[in-house]
């Protein structure tokens, strides 16, 4: 592999996938943070439904990353995109089970061995792995009880 081969293929998705993940699901929580802000200012601030807007939230950010599957955007792009919703997602589920840690420990588990196995069945690339990993441990480094 030559020197440009070797950046354009390893080195960059290994620099732009947790980079640009990150900023990504910075600018989710910032929506997701805006749609509970909007609904406690349209309800009493005790009658939102936190949680369940926070799992709405996750499937319709999986939702909208299925179709953008459809969309044939470049790889490098399609990975990046996976770690907003597969993270999100598993911070709901987490965060759902929360008081039940070996219910929220699988649910995170079949989450991501579905993720994994998606991947396999399609044929990804390398870099959808490494962003589904990099999903996962932010997930579970952001939801876990302390």
């Amino acid at each position: 592999m030559s020197k440009k081969s070797v950046w354009r293929n390893v080195v960059l998705p290994l620099v732009v996938i947790p980079l640009a993940g990150l900023v990504l699901l910075g600018a989710l929580f910032m929506l997701y943070y805006g749609i509970i802000t909007l609904a406690e200012n349209l309800l009493p601030r005790d009658r939102v439904p936190v949680g369940t807007l926070r799992n709405y939230y996750a499937l319709a950010l999986l939702l909208l990353y299925l179709l953008l599957q459809r969309a044939r955007l470049p790889e490098l792009l399609n990975a990046t995109l996976m770690i907003g919703p597969l993270a999100t997602l598993i911070i709901a589920a987490i965060l759902r089970f929360y008081q039940a840690p070996t219910v929220f420990i699988a649910a995170t588990a079949v989450i991501a061995v579905i993720a994994f196995i998606l991947l396999y069945r399609y044929k990804k690339p390398w870099i959808y792995y490494y962003a589904a990993a990099l999903a996962v441990l932010i997930g579970v480094a952001y939801a876990w009880p302390r």
